[in-house]
Formats: C-alpha cells, sequence, structure tokens
C-alpha cells in the first residue's frame, strides 16, 4: 500500500511559500513524502476585451468558434506550463528544506475535487487560507479554504502568508468526543515532537469538565509532550486569541466539527474573526 503524503496546495499567490515552508517542516516532524497539488479551473477563459456579440453567418460563426478553441487550448497549455514551472520551484525549495520525497501534481478542476479524489492517499492537507481568487476579493479566509475544511474528512493545517517553526500550540479543548479524539491525535503523531502545549477550555466551570481538562494535559505530559491546562470565561474566540497570546503559542490546535460554543469557531461567523485575528498556523482535526 502506498504511504500516505502531506498534500501542499498551492496556486500562484503570495501563501504559495508558506505552504511549502509548513510542508517541508511537517514531513520532517512526521517522515512522510510531500506531493505539492496545483489545480487548473478548467474555466480559464477571461475577458479578451474582443466584442463577439451581433447576428453572424454560419461560416463566420464556425470560423469565430475555431478561433475560440484555439484560444482556450492555448490558455490552457499556457497555464499547464506555468503550473509545472511553479510546481517545480516549490519542490526543489522543499528538497532544500531537507524533505526526502517531494512530488507535484498537476490536476484540472477545483481544488476541493482534487483533494477529494486523493483524500485516501492523504495524511494532511496544507493549504493557504488565501489564494488568488480571495486575494483578488479582498476576503480575509478564502472560500476554498473553507470548502475543503468542510469536504475533507482529514487534518487540515491552513497557514497564513509567513511561516515559521511552531515551538508550542493552544489545543482549544471542550471535553467533547472532538476534543478526546484530537488529543488522541496529538499523542499518536510525531508532528508535536519537540513542542510545548497548553489545552484551553472556555465556559462556565463545572468539576466534569476540569477533571477532563485536567487529565487531558497530564495524559499529554506523561506521553513527552509537556503541557499545562487553563480554563477561562467569556466569550470564546476572544479567549482563545488572548490565551495565544498570553502562553506564547504560535500554533493553534482544534476540532473542526463540535456540538459545544466551539463549533462556532468554525462554518459561523466567528470563523473569520478568529483566523483573522491570527497568523498562526491552525490545525484543523475531524
Amino acid at each position: 500500500m502506498e504511504e500516505r503524503k502531506i498534500v501542499a496546495c498551492v496556486d500562484r499567490s503570495r501563501y504559495a511559500t508558506a505552504v511549502a515552508d509548513c510542508a517541508s517542516w511537517v514531513s520532517r516532524q512526521i517522515n512522510a513524502p510531500v506531493e505539492f497539488l496545483h489545480a487548473i479551473d478548467r474555466h480559464l477563459e477571461q475577458g479578451s476585451g474582443e466584442d463577439h456579440s451581433g447576428a453572424i453567418g454560419f461560416d463566420a460563426q464556425e470560423t469565430l468558434l475555431n478561433k475560440l478553441l484555439s484560444s482556450d487550448s492555448e490558455k490552457t497549455k499556457k497555464a499547464r506550463d506555468q503550473g509545472r514551472l511553479f510546481l517545480n520551484e516549490l519542490r526543489k525549495r522543499a528538497l532544500d528544506h531537507g524533505v526526502v520525497q517531494a512530488d507535484s501534481r498537476l490536476r484540472h478542476g477545483t481544488l476541493v475535487n482534487c483533494l477529494l479524489e486523493l483524500q485516501n492517499e492523504t495524511r494532511i492537507a496544507i493549504i493557504g487560507r488565501r489564494g488568488e481568487t480571495s486575494e483578488a476579493s479582498n476576503r480575509d479566509i478564502g472560500r476554498t479554504f473553507e470548502a475543503a475544511v468542510r469536504a475533507l474528512n482529514k487534518p487540515v493545517l491552513g497557514v497564513h502568508d509567513e511561516f515559521k517553526v511552531p515551538a508550542r500550540f493552544l489545543f482549544a479543548f471542550d471535553g467533547s468526543a472532538v476534543s478526546k479524539r484530537g488529543v488522541e491525535t496529538v499523542l499518536q503523531s510525531q508532528l508535536f515532537k519537540g513542542m510545548k502545549g497548553t489545552l484551553l477550555m472556555c465556559g462556565e466551570k463545572n468539576n466534569s469538565g476540569i477533571k477532563l481538562l485536567e487529565e487531558a494535559a497530564q495524559t499529554l505530559s506523561e506521553s513527552g509532550v509537556p503541557t499545562e491546562f487553563s480554563h477561562v470565561q467569556g466569550d470564546v474566540v476572544s479567549q482563545m486569541i488572548q490565551g495565544l497570546e498570553i502562553h506564547q503559542a504560535d500554533m493553534l490546535v482544534m476540532g473542526a466539527y463540535t456540538h459545544s460554543p466551539l463549533r462556532k469557531l468554525f462554518f459561523g461567523s466567528k470563523t473569520e474573526d478568529m483566523l483573522r485575528a491570527t497568523k498562526v498556523p491552525a490545525l484543523l482535526l475531524r
């Protein structure tokens, strides 16, 4: 069976280098191959400025159709050639950063569909929080990033436009099944080796929640990941943002789906508030 890989999703935005550097770090941590994925939208055509409206004869219509097909073919070929050069540069960067095996894949279609096709081969997907389309529209969080997290049943690591190797993570813990599986992920993954962590629970204090928090932190510490814990009250997003600063964490870990107030951190208005206010990598677990 082929080894599952780190899929680094890249486009021609300024986030590509950060994604490549993050993928290189993850590869060194977990000793897994990297595959750079660049998806080319099938609808490459952009307005040429020519006016093709109006009534035309059959021969003229056929000529115009052939011209348009030829133009589309040229654009597709150009996009493929540029994509290969772009991927080769990122692959070389990863190898220079100590990655043992780095490959590339150029696909046609939407990124989300490509990721779904590769899901069984994927160990973790790394995606820039914004891309070419979101930069053009001034969106803080790209639609592609959000759609990928919704669709994939794999961990997604979202990065900003600059990446530095994290030394400490903040884990948004709420005692739910997702949080407990997240703790198991930390226990089993080499991604967190050499790091320290803080489990942060937000909400009304209760004995059962505090006990779960303490037990989870103790389990992680005993496994070799020194972990503190903290319980705070107040708005979830605000407390998480403050927690990153207070505990000097440079990576956020959280579940993508929960049935607690943390659920609002994803797929709701608070998701963008959280990611807009932070520039640290965010590991979203399923």
